[in-house]
Formats: C-alpha cells, structure tokens, sequence
C-alpha cells in the first residue's frame, strides 16, 4: 500500500515516463517534477507486455508509482493476460491502478468486441485487487459509463483521463466514485 499522502500533496495521475523520447532524460524530468511540487507520479502502461519497465522506473524513483493495463487502441494487438496473472502484478507495492483502460471508438484501431473484452477484464480484476481504473474514452462514454455501471465498478472507482462529453456526464461519472 502506498503511504499517506497529505491532503496538499501535487500528484501527476497520469504520465508515460516510459515512453523512449524520455529515456535520456528521464531523471531530470522527475527532478523538474518535485521542483515544481509535484509529489508523486503515476506513469501508465498502455501494454502489458511493457509492465516489467513501467515497473522498473517506479522502483528507481521514490516519487513514481505505476498501473499497468492493456490501452483500448492496443487490445486486439496485445495478448490477453488470465485475472490471475493480472493479480499477481498488482500486488507490487507500488502498483496503485489498473489501465489504461476503456473503450476507443474514435480511431477505432482495435475492433470494439476487442476492445470490450478488453476493458471488461480489466474491471474484473480492478474489482478482484480492490485498485481503482484509470480510464480512457473517445467518442465511447456513454459505452464505458454503461459497462462500469453494470460492472459496480462504483466499488473502486478511479479517473477518466480522457473523454469529450459535458459536465452532465462528468456528474454521472462522479455518482459512480470517478472523476
């Protein structure tokens, strides 16, 4: 479990340290980071075949914990991890979500039964290791908003960190303990 964090603390919910243009850099971004009050980071694997160096960076950085999830646009590309595998990952301690999740209609890289076989694993487990689910969505809310709520993903909640709806929808999403 992550330590406290006081109410004042700055958090990054979402960053990609992992992606290559950083790795020269890397720890200079993270300097740059706490200099500016930024407190702790989660960098997100999109692929879960990339977990193992999303991983390494959160043990490297006393400031960066991680999720790890399978990315909407990836899901008929990425190999479908079992729940128990899944479970495994989240028991490191600094694991604190699954995703990036969700659906993705706008591009539409992956077929949307790909992509919804692939989100409605991640809430099992999201369900399963009690870790909330960070969500991406394009052109999918009210898909996703129906899949989370016949799902009771209520019970771990979590963050959209993309979608294109109003502020009606971003009410129902708080109703169901997301932001």
């Amino acid at each position: 479990m992550p330590p406290e964090m006081p109410p004042e603390m700055i958090v990054d919910s979402h960053c990609h340290l992992d992606f290559p243009d950083f790795d020269d850099e890397r720890s200079d971004i993270i300097a740059r980071a706490v200099a500016a009050g930024v407190s702790r980071m989660v960098t997100i694997c999109t692929k879960l075949r990339q977990e193992p160096q999303v991983r390494a960076i959160a043990e490297t950085y006393h400031e960066v914990f991680y999720a790890a999830g399978t990315h909407p646009m990836s899901a008929a590309e990425e190999p479908m991890a079992t729940v128990e595998q899944l479970v495994a990952l989240a028991q490191h301690p600094k694991f604190v979500g699954i995703g990036e999740t969700g659906l993705d209609f706008c591009k539409e890289l992956s077929p949307r039964a790909d992509q919804f076989e692939a989100f409605e694993r991640q809430v099992v487990l999201a369900l399963e290791v009690r870790k909330p689910l960070i969500i991406h969505s394009r052109d999918a809310g009210n898909d996703c908003l129906a899949l989370l709520q016949r799902m009771g993903a209520a019970a771990v909640g979590g963050v959209f960190h993309c979608y294109a709806e109003d502020a009606a929808f971003a009410g129902k999403l708080r109703e169901i303990n997301f932001r």
